[in-house]
């Protein structure tokens, strides 16, 4: 059978290194202790650790019974969840014993057939903490969606094993989903898609396009007036593209074109081509996310074959883009601050780190700004927390108002944030704070019938100029912060590495 299969190797190491990533972005990303996929052996009833990310030293990576310990739960329902983890419960598996297992869930992932393959087999996705504490909403949503995501490569590597079995002249398409299988983002499954469709047909026009709403958005375009078109947003109800995500099918059936028909609206007309074939974004079951549209100006370029061929990617593209998605949505829960939207204290550790190093290669300079909002305790205690929260929300609201795509501003805790400037000097980094302080001071805020005064205070340091290590560089800016409030608040504070005092 493997036979059959000539990548069959590798399609398995893409998809087990596709997981593994998956599962160690979701253990750092909720301080697991383990992440595991098992994957089961039809013919002797065993679950294998198919990918795995852990800490403990405990972990076992061998196979076991289907029905064994803990994840035997999952015999009788679909997933299964438990904290704290009782000291009497059946062993995790996976372990030599429960110690240091705080919290537990256990999910029967959910595998659709493929044309080769029946849903007979199962996989199971494993993670355990040392905490005890019930999973929250947001990481029960991490979990879910990661399982869906874990569901989906599987598939996507099922459909690829499907599509090896075809006739050899299917090859330059098979090398193009494995290309785009290692797309994360959706830029890059937009390039990978084209890239992929040039290789099997000689498309003069290439779009992606997704559905919003009632709408479509044109979101990638290769060819004639890509940059007037990229972005574009059209009524569902004008257009062949419409018609294709409506209807759930490859429009137009002999895919020959006279240019005389809407393709995007009836401003956009192909008069230039005479091959077109618009080809909807779905998975089997699922809905229509959007639609490929290809033209060519030469007449019966699309040939019945390579539509077939280009179904077949449109189904993998589909699922890329949700994977991409859910990717960046992950990314985005893990570095960005719940609350505020800006990024979190994890996001500005690392990119501290990052921008440092950079700075220390290079001539240039890197600010630290550090601000706290005045008397944020008073206002929590006189107007309650949730106010509070919407005093950070409106506060961190600013930030992007005073600092360039280049730069990095976090909540860095309560009521503390600060603001990372590459390459500026200390006027650039003295106007950010004291237009940030500015805007501050000016916003409009009131609860009932009272005006609520919000102000902060920042202090700033430099490297090299004032430190040449991390922690350094905090604790001048820290020293500068604490000048600012010593001396009356709402003010900037400049560390001057020269007297070893701030200035102000």
């Amino acid at each position: 059978r493997d036979g059959a299969v000539p990548n069959r190797q590798k399609i398995l190491r893409q998809l087990q290194t596709g997981c593994q990533r998956q599962l160690e972005i979701l253990r750092r990303s909720l301080t697991l202790t383990t992440a595991v996929l098992f994957w089961s052996d039809n013919q002797t009833g065993q679950l294998f650790p198919y990918a795995f990310s852990t800490i403990s030293a405990d972990f076992k990576d061998a196979p076991f019974l289907l029905g064994t310990g803990m994840i035997g739960a999952l015999q009788s329902r679909e997933e299964f969840s438990v904290a704290p983890l009782p000291h009497n419960s059946p062993k995790i598996p996976y372990y030599h014993s429960n110690s240091g297992v705080g919290s537990f869930v256990a999910v029967k992932l959910n595998l659709p057939e493929t044309s080769e393959q029946r849903a007979d087999s199962t996989a199971i996705f494993c993670v355990d903490r040392l905490s005890d504490l019930d999973w929250t909403e947001n990481e029960r949503f991490l979990l879910k969606i990661s399982a869906e995501q874990l569901s989906s490569e599987i598939y996507a590597a099922r459909q690829l094993f499907a599509y090896d079995r075809e006739r050899h002249t299917y090859r330059r398409a098979f090398d193009s989903l494995r290309r785009l299988n290692t797309a994360l983002g959706l830029d890059s499954v937009y390039t990978a898609t084209a890239e992929a469709v040039r290789s099997i047909v000689p498309a003069d026009f290439f779009s992606v396009c997704l559905v919003e709403s009632d709408n479509h958005r044109i979101c990638y375009v290769q060819g004639d007036h890509a940059d007037k078109l990229t972005g574009q947003v059209f009524s569902l109800e004008q257009s062949l593209v419409g018609q294709v995500i409506k209807y759930r099918r490859t429009l137009p059936e002999n895919a020959n074109y006279q240019g005389t028909t809407a393709v995007f609206s009836e401003e956009h007309l192909f008069a230039a081509y005479r091959s077109l074939l618009i080809v909807p974004l779905k998975q089997e079951n699922g809905p229509v996310v959007g639609a490929l549209c290809l033209a060519a100006k030469k007449p019966e370029v699309f040939t019945r074959g390579c539509r077939e061929i280009l179904e077949l990617l449109a189904t993998q593209v589909a699922i890329k883009i949700e994977l991409a998605n859910s990717h960046e949505q992950i990314n985005r829960m893990a570095t960005l601050d719940s609350l505020t939207g800006i990024a979190n204290r994890r996001a500005y550790q690392r990119g501290f780190e990052t921008m440092l190093e950079r700075a220390k290669r290079r001539p240039g300079s890197l600010h630290l700004i550090l601000c706290d909002i005045d008397h944020f305790k008073k206002i929590n205690d006189s107007f309650g927390h949730p106010y509070g929260d919407e005093v950070l929300r409106q506060v961190a609201k600013l930030f992007a108002r005073v600092t360039r795509s280049v730069d990095l501003a976090a909540r860095t805790g309560g009521e503390e944030f600060a603001i990372l400037l590459e390459d500026t000097d200390n006027t650039g980094a003295w106007k950010v704070a004291e237009r940030l302080r500015e805007l501050v001071e000016q916003l409009n805020l009131s609860t009932g019938k009272y005006q609520v005064s919000v102000t902060v205070s920042l202090g700033i340091a430099a490297f090299p100029l004032d430190a040449h290590s991390l922690d350094k560089l905090v604790s001048c800016a820290d020293q500068a912060l604490y000048a600012a409030k010593s001396s009356g608040r709402n003010k900037t504070v400049i560390w001057n590495s020269c007297t070893t005092s701030p200035e102000i």
